[in-house]
């Protein structure tokens, strides 16, 4: 019998777990992200998109069809904002729009993962890097660029792939921590 999470007495869903884990996961990919570009003077990797603006969206910036600034979580949100409003979002809007993407997708993906975690727990091998790995195949490397979002994978080269991957390892590791941190509070919270 599985055992419930706990917060204050109260049984938390597992999917309200990896909701949270899915936007811790998606502010480390952010802090990632960021800790790469200061350390390489601006740029991801060689051959990644060029432009300045690649705050707050993950690791889709170097992976654009154009600039950085018109990376997938951009253009997925202006699309969502146009089908709102009817209207093109302005040059600050879209850079909102796009970290708005990014998170909502990566809490979406952490409440699936939580969800799969209980039924399949090979989902979670390797704290959670197995998933990283399939959501940054089927993601980046697959649907993503299908769509037209993004470059396809034949015109990155390696190290933005491998960027992108590690990018996906982190939210990972980051999104297995607060599901882990649930199993522990259930274990604690709940008798046997």
């Amino acid at each position: 019998m599985k055992r419930a999470v706990h917060l204050n007495g109260r049984p938390i869903h597992p999917l309200l777990l990896g909701l949270a884990g899915g936007l811790l996961g998606s502010f480390a990919m952010n802090a990632f992200g960021r800790a790469v570009v200061a350390r390489r003077n601006g740029r991801e990797a060689e051959g990644a998109a060029p432009g300045g603006d690649r705050i707050g969206r993950g690791v889709q910036p170097p992976q654009a069809e154009g600039t950085a600034d018109q990376d997938a979580t951009v253009r997925a949100g202006s699309m969502a904002y146009r089908a709102v409003t009817g209207e093109e979002p302005g040059r600050p809007a879209k850079r909102w729009l796009g970290s708005a993407a990014h998170y909502g997708f990566g809490g979406t993906v952490g409440a699936a993962y939580a969800l799969a975690a209980e039924r399949t727990p090979v989902v979670r091998a390797g704290y959670g890097l197995l998933f990283g790995g399939l959501v940054w195949a089927m993601a980046d490397e697959g649907i993503i660029p299908a769509l037209g979002l993004s470059r396809g994978p034949g015109r990155l080269r390696p190290g933005v792939h491998a960027y992108a991957l590690l990018g996906h390892f982190v939210y990972a590791a980051a999104l297995e921590s607060v599901v882990r941190l649930g199993d522990r509070r259930s274990a604690v919270a709940s008798p046997v």
